[in-house]
């Protein structure tokens, strides 16, 4: 295993980096391995020429030879396997073979990156090459390309979130005082936001005037239900009072129509009289029935404005209890968005000043197969990059710093 100490003194350095480009193969020496394809061709046989991928058991399909094995070869070792094989076979004498590599194949990222997964190899690919190619940095699955960019627009979504938070606070106070039948409300413990108090003082002012104002309004609503209520009973009375006199008149109406009904009969009162106070009995009645259905709908009236006001202080009560419920749950979907802001305004912060130079870039480790043993190297982001190589990126926690808000 080869690992370099970044303490360790120049020489030991040399002498590691040395060692490290000792275990990475020159290109002429490159190996092939499962996922490469060959171009090859013979020349003079114009139908020969084809492309090959080296499969997971290593090897090629070459024609007329059918599987030839292709892992672990070099590009000329095999290029003199398929034409000693083709010659054997007796199909050609003495081909000229020529063979390339037209695609190698693919290197692995893992960790704090955008995109992990396969990547194609290149030649001259270095770590820093391999991170842009996936991406970029991300911690905590959110992009950090550009941490100079992304830095600004978080910390005024983390302002903004506090800013919110402070408002929810704010109108969770002064319900919580209306529900205690409060008119004053203490707004002191807006003052440890992380926010520009002349903010926070106007966020506090403004809940302070808009409680004041649902006051007034909750006072207004209870003298209006209550000047219906004494306006309903005095109709209410007002109807009784017609009503037993409509009752009186018809009493003394029907004596009348009796009286007359009696001298019409002794001949001494014409029959137009009689007819004269049938329609007044009629009319009396009328007005009788009209006042009876009016008082019953002024009496349901006055019931109904009775029992709100009996149940006013309640039924606002629940109303704003309902309303504070919902702040409550407001206030801490802010506290979880203010922390995932937070965590992101971390991760920028730690980036920005990797950026800088100040501090430890991410650890990088390779794992890269050497004579067919797994090798673990600790690298640099321009340490080289082979086929097969396995790249873990990691964001150390101590790394993790931003300055406060204020």
């Amino acid at each position: 295993m080869i690992k370099i100490d970044r303490s360790a003194p120049i020489a030991l350095l040399s002498f590691a980096a040395f060692t490290l480009a000792a275990v990475l193969p020159a290109s002429a020496e490159y190996r092939l391995g499962s996922g490469d394809v060959v171009e090859l061709a013979v020349f003079g046989v114009a139908d020969f020429k084809r492309r090959a991928t080296v499969n997971v058991d290593g090897d090629i399909s070459v024609p007329f030879l059918g599987e030839v094995h292709a892992a672990g070869l070099t590009l000329d070792g095999l290029r003199k396997t398929l034409a000693d094989d083709l010659a054997k076979t007796g199909t050609m004498r003495s081909p000229d073979v020529t063979l390339e590599l037209a695609e190698y194949r693919p290197f692995f990222i893992g960790g704090d990156v955008a995109r992990p997964g396969a990547i194609a190899y290149r030649p001259g690919l270095t770590v820093r090459h391999a991170v842009a190619l996936a991406g970029g940095y991300d911690a905590l699955r959110f992009r950090a390309e550009n941490p100079l960019l992304s830095g600004p627009e978080f910390r005024s979504q983390y302002e903004s979130l506090w800013a919110d938070l402070v408002r929810h606070e704010a109108r969770r106070i002064s319900l919580q005082a209306e529900i205690d039948g409060k008119t004053a409300i203490d707004m002191d413990t807006l003052d440890k936001a992380p926010l520009d108090p002349n903010i926070i003082r106007e966020i506090a002012d403004l809940e302070r005037a808009d409680l004041k104002l649902r006051i007034a309004a909750r006072g207004r609503d209870l003298a209006f239900l209550t000047k219906s209520f004494a306006q309903t009973k005095a109709d209410v009375a007002a109807l009784e009072v017609a009503i037993a006199d409509q009752t009186a008149a018809i009493t003394q109406q029907l004596a009348a129509a009796g009286r007359t009904r009696d001298g019409q009969l002794r001949g001494i009162i014409a029959a137009a009289r009689v007819d004269e106070d049938s329609r007044s009995l009629a009319v009396l009645r009328s007005q009788q029935v009209e006042a009876t259905s009016r008082l019953a709908q002024a009496t349901k009236e006055r019931d109904d404005l009775g029992k709100r006001i009996d149940g006013f202080a309640d039924d606002y009560r629940a109303k704003v209890g309902r309303e504070l419920q919902e702040v409550v749950v407001e206030l801490e979907k802010g506290r979880s968005q203010i922390r995932s802001a937070g965590e992101k305004l971390i991760y920028t912060g730690a980036l920005k000043a990797q950026l800088r130079g100040e501090a430890a870039g991410p650890q990088i480790v390779i794992y890269r197969t050497v004579d067919a043993t797994k090798t673990r190297i600790d690298a640099a982001a321009d340490a080289d990059v082979l086929p097969d190589d396995m790249i873990e990126i990691v964001i150390r926690p101590e790394q993790m710093v931003v300055a406060p808000v204020r």
